[in-house]
């Protein structure tokens, strides 16, 4: 099918309203949400997963009879657009660059391409220009979105509500304000979220907190930043880095050594520190130092193995309990004695130990030295104690120690702390994040106990999809604290009680799915009042009481509206998202629906789904295999990008986008076609059939259930194979056993089409009309598939028939040769009463003169079947069918008991001639 003709079914349904959705007072609702997309670029295959895989439960939904809300919005607030929008203001060659490339996936016209980026110097026209869109993507891959309830996080209804939310948050007690660590962007004077943050999404960027150790020298001190200051009594040396620059620093009216990178990021974290001059490293080689707390005179290395980017550039090096400083030294002209400081109970696992065991030859392993890392401190951290070097300390344990010497040293004015990003990052515009203290910090605090417990109650009442995330949830609700929630810039919405800040990307985000139920209605009330008060927003979302004669007849139809739609709609059913918004995007959500809501108001259900690599690789812009969703319908078709990614893994895992199989499932997809297009008209005759359409029909009827199962419990690569893969081959098999194709797609075709609609919905919309069959196929409601109506004994006997006709291929495989006679031959009494004997553990009641058959039994009793029909019958009644494929006498018989090899329920014994 081409785009033209895709784009010919999508207008179709917009022409018809097929997915706008509206109460009924006969059918269950069902309403699902996604987390709503960016509007600062294209969205590429990886984004479009989670919108497909929530499209098809969607329509999965639709038809089996429920009234479904599958609606979308825009995210417009945050920084990233502000900046982005500056860089192209300014001529930033990168940038524009950037964005001609996307507007060439859209916009032909070079002078159309000029004039659009030019208008880019306004934010907002970013965000509405991708949003306008996006909608023509989405639109294109069959996504059945409910457009009429769209909104984005810029428009004034919704900043109406974003207040609202917060105002109530701040009565309940969990707004704060106060000073703590954030992430920062110096170059945009703002704080930064992960929204803000180049794959903050996927790559999450934490805050550490290192302890700076300060080594005192004759004429200045050194600070190492360290994140195991338990380790302290085992220092032998200071690293510096072999690059890099440093910077002779007052802090706190003490002379200090830094990395010119720890001075820039110290300036932010509370310290009175100031510049005093730059140092050469050889100023710094030739001191000698003393560390805290031992008194232990310690001389000054370069190392590689120092990044003068991280913490302070400065690394005080204990070889016996850091593999990357045992490395350094082995590596190095200075070869000290480790000093042992932690035993633990296993030397597997000892600095010495790991080095020769992952053979490690440099500090150029870094891989080796990172896993080598991990399992030495996970050790020690669990099972180790400190020794005697140190008698105030001996005896505790790594956690002990650590808070110990963490307060000694504190105490004695031998530290600072020193916040470090947990890996290099920057701004989505590309501006460099560090971790900075603001004062008067704005905060929602998500460490209230009572608030954790509700939310996990709440969890522990959901369905989750997979069920192996629900623990993953509650354990980051518990490790949640305070979340800065507010920043000085950006687009958004302004903190009601507070005009000087405005509410940060995520935490704005978090009740939205509410809006939708009713977002037509808050449209008309601002409308009139340029304004939605809290009071009416109290009624609609709580049901709060309006003051009486507040507001005139028309306001109050439309407040009377948006209660009734809310009242009908929420919760959400089932919300799915990608597995980097379980950290933030999805606890916030339950989090704050627990704060605001209860009982069916909230959360009902939620699902994961994976990532997508292209050709084994992450996505990258710069990697160039990013690709847009904005080409697949011309490159390879809306129907066959979806049935890719529905059948190439199960929903929570990684897909990886390999063009070779997209080809393979192109011709998959278009044998479907083929046998699609062969039905000239549908039929409800079931009379007359032979045995083997009999068994089409219940085998149909038996992947059609399966279908239903494995959809309505998110196996969806599961149900999705039933009815596409499965029934292809079985109506292939049907061909071969002499049944009518024809007359059995006419039979299957109605219903087929319904179920083939979920995941590839343009042919089967396309053969729908072809078939006269009434309205859309979106909307057909699927037949119930009981097991009463399965012939399950059918659909055993044609198994085993196509199980023997394999073992025969097999077997002339091996040997080699045409048969000019096939035998086969069936269990008999006793060698089923063997087989139950062993099968119930009752070898006891086998007759003595049989029991040498136990030990074969033994072997292949998981390989057995009971079956409830008689072996040999079905065998000689399909004597011509195995005759004309195999071109050979076929005898079938009962099977003597013999000392070899011999035949067992449900496994036959074949013989070739």
């Amino acid at each position: 099918m081409d785009s033209s003709n895709e784009l010919k079914w999508q207008r179709y349904w917009e022409r018809e309203g097929t997915f706008i959705a509206s109460p009924s007072e006969t059918k269950k609702k069902y309403f699902i949400t996604v987390p709503y997309p960016y509007t600062n670029a294209p969205l590429h295959i990886g984004h479009g997963r989670t919108y497909l895989l929530a499209d098809i439960i969607a329509r999965f939904h639709r038809i089996n009879g429920y009234n479904v809300l599958y609606p979308m919005a825009f995210h417009q607030s945050g920084t990233p657009i502000l900046a982005l929008s500056q860089r192209i203001r300014s001529g930033d060659e990168s940038m524009v660059k950037m964005y001609t490339n996307y507007l060439s996936l859209y916009e032909k016209d070079p002078k159309e391409i000029k004039r659009i980026l030019a208008s880019f110097s306004d934010p907002k026209n970013i965000a509405d220009y991708f949003s306008a869109e996006i909608i023509k993507d989405f639109s294109l891959m069959g996504f059945s979105i409910d457009w009429s309830r769209r909104f984005t996080t810029s428009d004034p209804v919704y900043q109406e509500f974003v207040k609202w939310q917060f105002l109530k948050l701040n009565d309940l007690g969990y707004i704060k304000k106060g000073t703590y660590p954030v992430l920062y962007s110096v170059e945009d004077e703002n704080a930064v979220g992960e929204d803000d943050i180049k794959d903050g999404d996927i790559d999450k960027v934490s805050i550490e907190e290192y302890t700076g150790v300060i080594f005192k020298g004759r004429n200045f001190s050194l600070v190492a930043a360290s994140l195991r200051p338990e380790t302290i009594f085992g220092v032998t040396n200071l690293w510096i880095s072999d690059r890099g620059d440093y910077m002779l620093c007052a802090l706190n009216g003490d002379k200090v050594v830094l990395s010119r990178s720890s001075f820039e990021k110290l300036v932010y974290q509370n310290h009175e520190i100031s510049l005093v001059r730059e140092i050469k490293r050889s100023e710094i080689l030739g001191e000698e130092f003393e560390a805290p707390l031992s008194g232990r005179k310690v001389n000054v290395y370069e190392s590689p193995i120092v990044n003068p980017d991280n913490g302070t550039g400065i690394v005080y090096s204990v070889p016996g309990h850091s593999i990357w400083d045992y490395a350094g030294i082995m590596n190095s002209n200075f070869h000290p004695d480790p000093i042992k400081i932690i035993d633990v109970p296993d030397d597997k696992n000892t600095v010495e130990s790991l080095y020769r065991r992952m053979k490690i030859q440099s500090v150029q392993d870094s891989d080796k030295l990172r896993e080598a890392t991990q399992i030495l401190y996970k050790e020690e951290y669990y099972s180790g104690r400190l020794n005697d070097q140190n008698d105030v300390y001996s005896g505790m344990s790594v956690k002990e120690a650590r808070d110990a010497i963490i307060a000694d040293l504190k105490r004695l004015g031998f530290s600072i702390v020193v916040y470090e990003t947990s890996r290099i990052a920057e701004t989505r515009s590309g501006a460099k994040v560090i971790v900075a203290i603001m004062k008067d910090q704005w905060f929602i605090d998500y460490s209230n106990r009572e608030w954790k417990d509700r939310t996990r109650a709440l969890v522990d009442s959901m369905d989750i999809f997979p069920s192996s995330y629900r623990e993953s949830i509650k354990e980051v609700i518990e490790w949640l604290r305070e979340r800065p929630c507010a920043r000085k810039r950006g687009i958004g919405t302004r903190l009601p009680f507070d005009q000087n800040w405005i509410i940060e990307s995520l935490s704005d985000s978090t009740i939205y799915p509410v809006l939708y139920t009713c977002y037509p209605y808050l449209v008309r009330i601002f409308d009139k009042k340029r304004e939605i008060s809290p009071d009416i927003l109290d009624h609609i979302m709580l049901g709060y009481p309006v003051p009486e004669g507040k507001y005139d007849g028309d306001v109050m139809a439309q407040i009377d509206g948006a209660r009734k739609e809310k009242q009908y709609w929420y919760g959400v059913d089932l919300r799915l998202t990608a597995t980097p918004h379980l950290t933030n995007h999805l606890v916030f959500y339950l989090m704050n629906h627990v704060a605001l809501f209860s009982g069916k108001d909230l959360p009902h259900g939620i699902a994961i789904s994976g990532l997508v690599i292209v050709e084994g690789s992450k996505i990258g812009k710069s990697k160039g295999n990013a690709i847009p969703l904005s080409v697949i319908s011309n490159k390879y078709s809306a129907d066959i990008y979806r049935l890719y990614m529905s059948i190439s893994a199960d929903p929570q895992s990684v897909i990886d986008w390999k063009e070779s199989e997209i080809q393979s499932v192109q011709k998959k997809y278009l044998s479907l076609v083929e046998i699609l297009s062969s039905v000239n008209s549908t039929s409800t005759d079931i009379e007359n059939m032979s045995e083997v359409e009999k068994w089409f029909i219940s085998i149909f009827r038996s992947r059609m259930a399966s279908f239903v199962d494995s959809i309505r419990n998110f196996n969806i690569r599961q149900g999705i194979v039933s009815i596409f893969f499965d029934v292809m081959n079985d109506i292939k098999r049907l061909e071969r056993r002499g049944g009518s194709r024809s007359r059995m797609l006419q039979l299957i075709a109605g219903e087929w089409l319904k179920a083939l609609s979920v995941v590839i919905p343009f042919v089967s919309e396309e053969q729908w009309h072809r078939l006269d069959l009434p309205g859309s196929v979106a909307n057909a409601q699927l037949d119930s598939y009981s097991p009463e109506n399965i012939d399950r004994d059918l659909i055993e006997k044609e198994s085993y028939i196509d199980r023997v006709e394999e073992d025969v291929r097999s077997i002339l495989k091996v040997i080699g040769k045409e048969p000019s006679r096939i035998n086969i031959y069936v269990a008999g009494d006793d060698q089923r009463k063997v087989m139950r004997a062993v099968s119930e553990n009752m070898t006891k009641s086998i007759q003595k003169n049989l029991l040498y058959l136990i030990p074969e039994a033994m072997k292949v009793r998981n390989l057995v079947s009971f079956y409830k029909f008689d072996e040999l019958s079905v065998l000689r009644e399909n004597t011509d069918y195995f005759r004309a494929i195999f071109n050979a006498e076929i005898h079938a018989d009962q099977a003597k008991i013999e000392k070899g090899k011999n035949a067992w329920p449900g496994r036959p014994l074949i013989r070739i001639e």
